[in-house]
């Protein structure tokens, strides 16, 4: 199954790590592409531990990114939703290495 994500054709059962604040309404405040294709979806909250984060195929929260009207989000950048919108930024070396 392949799904539309971040700008790119992608396999929807890829996994993605998604935290667990955001399947309990709490607003997606930064989207990470990793180098590797791991996509992350953050809350605002950054005092978050292995417990806070749940895996999930892409192709569940699709929808959710295709909401969001993110602008195209390359591996190795991250998305940031700030008073203007959402800000894309090359991730620092030492987070592609984490």
């Amino acid at each position: 199954m392949r799904v539309q994500a971040l700008g790119y054709d992608m396999n929807g059962d890829a996994l993605c790590i998604v935290c667990r604040h955001i399947s309990e309404d709490t607003p997606v405040a930064e989207v990470a592409h990793d180098r590797d294709g791991v996509i992350q979806i953050l809350c605002a909250s950054y005092d978050h531990g292995e417990a806070d984060a749940v895996t999930i195929h892409l192709h569940h929260v699709a929808p959710l990114l295709d909401s969001l009207e993110l602008p195209a989000v390359h591996p190795g950048q991250y998305a940031q939703l700030n008073e203007g919108g959402w800000v894309v930024a090359d991730m620092p070396p030492e987070e592609e290495e984490a």
